[in-house]
């Protein structure tokens, strides 16, 4: 098959959930072309710039605003004033169509240009992402958050899609299903399936790079510094000119054979509450300190967390928190291992391939 697919490009959990599928089709001798930017396009630049069966095509997506009572559209137009989005994503369809011609099946997590380019051509379309678990299933208000912003960006970016798959590392009630969204694990990537544990010794570190992390880097390794018996491994987009006490080590976002030789020594993650780091977290059965950013997807997740004491959310890292937190350890970890009815734990990567070469195979 030819495949265009298309992955949002803030923060990197997009492109880390969609890695084993697109390395499923490659294998199969498929031909894809890739709408990114910023954080997708860079892993994946990173990852496939040698591979002749692969075009990685440039996009530029308009940040959507929301606020509890859905879309913010003034907050948008600040945002994205200036910006010439239309010259740079016709641009990329012209050089889709040159690449590939017409393709068989499209794709996108949470990414609309590959939406729009799907209806135009009348071409099957797939949407595979997280958010789409909010078009099922009660949700409450959260930190004066809502559900509604989620809804809106949706209906709008994909209106109509020839299926809804929704991974979650939590499970969603879809008695009321409208969409008719199908809810599956989450996708883990060969190195967390094949992580082998160590001894528990390390505290994982993870600063987003999605937005503006709600403390300076300063402020959480003072906070670090008084767990002086632990060892942190920070992982931050810009390594700050900082000097460090001896138990703290920090590194680049990308690093991933650090990253993964930390997790595997990991007894307990501190990071935003994005949908990837913690499925890979509870799949893991590692306790998270979640710290929401202020967009409703992330304060569900780190709801989840809390409210099942899989670990803690809180608004920031704090001394009395990451004390309360690193004492009860044993206690979150026997919550998650002991789980049965919250959690999925597995990964649903053969699940998402069988419905996706289904669909193509139509064709």
């Amino acid at each position: 098959m030819k495949i265009l697919w298309g992955i949002s490009g803030i923060g990197t959990g997009h492109s880390n959930r969609q890695l084993p599928i697109i390395r499923y089709f490659l294998s199969k001798g498929h031909t894809l072309a890739i709408f990114c930017y910023d954080e997708s396009y860079r892993i994946y630049y990173q990852l496939f710039k040698d591979n002749k069966s692969i075009t990685l095509i440039k996009v530029d997506i308009p940040f959507i605003a929301g606020n509890k009572n859905g879309l913010d559209w003034e907050r948008t137009a600040i945002i994205n004033q200036g910006k010439d989005f239309n010259t740079i994503n016709s641009k990329a369809i012209a050089k889709a169509i040159e690449t590939i011609g017409k393709p068989d099946l499209v794709i996108s997590d949470y990414e609309p240009l590959s939406a729009q380019f799907a209806y135009a051509y009348d071409i099957p379309f797939v949407t595979f992402d997280q958010q789409s678990k909010y078009l099922c299933g009660e949700y409450p208000e959260l930190n004066e958050q809502t559900v509604t912003e989620e809804i809106m960006r949706l209906r709008m970016f994909f209106p109509k899609a020839n299926a809804r798959i929704a991974c979650s590392f939590f499970k969603v009630d879809t008695s009321k299903n409208k969409f008719d969204v199908i809810v599956l694990p989450s996708t883990l990537k060969e190195e967390i399936l094949n992580l082998r544990k160590q001894e528990e010794e390390r505290i994982i570190v993870y600063i987003t790079s999605q937005r503006e992390f709600v403390q300076e880097i300063k402020e959480v390794i003072d906070v670090l510094t008084t767990q002086k018996e632990q060892k942190f491994d920070i992982f931050i987009k810009e390594i700050p000119n900082l000097e460090l006490p001896s138990n703290i080590s920090i590194y680049k976002h990308g690093d991933n054979n650090r990253f993964y030789e930390s997790l595997s020594k990991s007894k307990a993650i501190i990071s935003t509450a994005g949908h990837t780091l913690l499925s890979e977290a509870m799949y893991l059965g590692i306790p998270v300190y979640a710290v929401p950013l202020s967009i409703y997807e992330q304060q569900m997740n780190a709801n989840i967390i809390d409210e099942n004491e899989f670990g803690i959310s809180r608004s920031k890292i704090d001394v009395e928190n990451l004390k309360y937190f690193l004492e009860n350890l044993a206690t979150f970890k026997k919550k998650i291992k002991e789980d049965k009815t919250i959690l999925f734990k597995r990964s649903g990567e053969k699940e998402i391939i069988e419905i996706l070469e289904k669909i193509g195979e139509k064709q």
